[in-house]
């Protein structure tokens, strides 16, 4: 090969573009990455009125005890900003799914890494919430007057019982919960993308 073929051979080749992935992969994709938009939207708006809801409550029931509500109310607060950080990180993948190019692999692949990064954040978002169970109990013990008398071993092991039986509904509801709305499309746009390689 002369040295002109080469330098035609390089102009004609252009690094810049990148391979198209056909439209019946990109079909296969659209499905699972509206799901999870729908789901996330979903949850979203089922969170927010959670909270609401939750306020509304506090304002409205009368607690016996100044310092039971004061104590309450610091942690609904802490809850929600625990939440607001967390969904700040979920739309951002929420608009990452909304711009996404699906003609090109390389976009694939980060999307890929992002889901991988929000399974960390969600899995992370349900630690956080192991303090607020806890704290949670702890006040039940203090102002119950049926829990407040106990003492001794009764004490040690209810309260146990109550921390593994809430970790427990915690652990169980959480990878329920990613699994139904989440985990099953992360791994179906998963294994395209991996079958596009």
């Amino acid at each position: 090969m002369d040295l002109d073929n080469i330098k035609g051979i390089w102009n004609e080749e252009r690094p810049d573009i990148m391979p198209e992935i056909s439209l019946e992969k990109q079909k296969e994709l659209h499905f699972p990455l509206e799901k999870l938009r729908k789901n996330m939207r979903k949850e979203f708006w089922s969170t927010s009125i959670m909270f609401v809801f939750i306020i509304i409550f506090l304002s409205v029931v009368d607690f016996h005890f100044f310092k039971f509500k004061i104590y309450i109310i610091t942690l609904v607060v802490s809850m929600m900003l625990v939440t607001a950080f967390y969904y700040y990180k979920f739309f951002l993948l929420y608009k990452n799914l909304s711009a996404v190019d699906l003609n090109v692999l390389d976009n694939l692949k980060d999307l890929k890494f992002q889901f991988k990064l929000n399974e960390q954040y969600y899995l992370a978002y349900y630690i956080a919430f192991v303090p607020f169970s806890i704290a949670e109990i702890l006040l039940i013990y203090e102002f119950v007057p049926n829990f407040k008398t106990m003492d001794g071993f009764a004490f040690v092991a209810s309260f146990l019982l109550f921390c593994l039986l809430m970790l427990s509904a915690l652990y169980v509801v959480g990878k329920w919960w990613f699994q139904k709305f989440y985990g099953r499309y992360f791994i179906m746009i998963t294994k395209l993308i991996d079958d596009l390689k």
